[in-house]
């Protein structure tokens, strides 16, 4: 990860190329969640900031419907607001990758302007992976491609619903092995974050602190450490589909090389007002 600072502006829709605190260079799926464990790790303070003020909530509620409706039950109302609180990671991630520091409050406030045709759009296209999905596995998992950067199209280049899935297919369309690699690799994110945060709880609870654990999850349902688990990894997942979506720009739109002559020019720039 680069903290690099330049001069001179290179926008490619809205985003300021130059001033981006990561490169932007063609990288591989492993890559990709590498870079974006370390940027996590590094931006940790503001994660956990507006972590209180998305993911605690939500959290909260999702354990309450499942003491009260029943573990199998509850994933109808869990997996809905979890995807939901990826906005607010997708906004701060892109807002920190061109920005030194973001405030938790300006997160918030473009979650709550943008938030709710965002989640509309995700909704429909829902709708028809899952329709897709009933038909033969694969029409879902690529209609799933075709749909996998909405929120970003919608919260970085400011397209309106309409817009968002003509714009999401073409920035699919642009790297379709690469997006459909993503689908499946971002897709057992949730799955092994809930099975990991299940087996190491009740390790943790059982051996280490020697209270009696609750059942494993695939014998309840679920469970509070299972949903736990699908909320911990919200974070890491929509910052993960950012930075691949970011990947799949630069490769489609020559980010890198953009960069390199702006840089080049800009260094140029700086030698000749010296001389001057």
């Amino acid at each position: 990860m680069s903290a690099t600072r330049r001069a001179a502006p290179a926008r490619g829709a809205g985003l300021d190329l130059l001033h981006a605190r990561v490169s932007f260079r063609d990288r591989s799926m492993s890559d990709v969640l590498d870079l974006t464990l370390r940027f996590i790790v590094v931006e940790g303070r503001s994660y956990a900031k507006v972590a209180l003020g998305a993911l605690l909530p939500l959290a909260a509620i999702a354990v309450f419907a499942g003491s009260k409706l029943g573990w199998a039950t509850s994933w109808a109302i869990a997996l809905p607001l979890a995807a939901a609180a990826e906005i607010p990671f997708t906004v701060l991630a892109s807002r920190l990758v061109f920005q030194d520091r973001v405030r938790a409050r300006d997160v918030f406030s473009a979650t709550r302007e943008d938030g709710p045709r965002v989640v509309a759009a995700r909704v429909i296209a829902s709708a028809l992976v899952a329709l897709g999905a009933l038909v033969l596995v694969v029409p879902g998992v690529w209609l799933a491609a075709l749909f996998l950067f909405l929120s970003e199209v919608m919260l970085l280049e400011r397209a309106s619903l309409g817009q968002a899935f003509t714009r999401a297919q073409r920035v699919t369309a642009s790297a379709t092995s690469e997006v459909l690699v993503g689908v499946i690799v971002l897709g057992l994110v949730p799955v092994a974050s809930v099975l990991v945060a299940d087996v190491a709880g009740r390790v943790v609870l059982g051996e280490l602190l020697q209270f009696r654990p609750p059942r494993p999850v695939w014998t309840e349902g679920g469970g509070v450490l299972a949903t736990l688990g699908l909320f911990a990894q919200v974070p890491y997942l929509a910052t993960a589909r950012f930075f691949l979506y970011l990947n799949v720009r630069t490769r489609a739109e020559g980010w890198d090389i953009q960069t390199r002559f702006a840089a080049i020019a800009a260094r140029a720039d700086a030698e000749a007002a010296r001389e001057a």
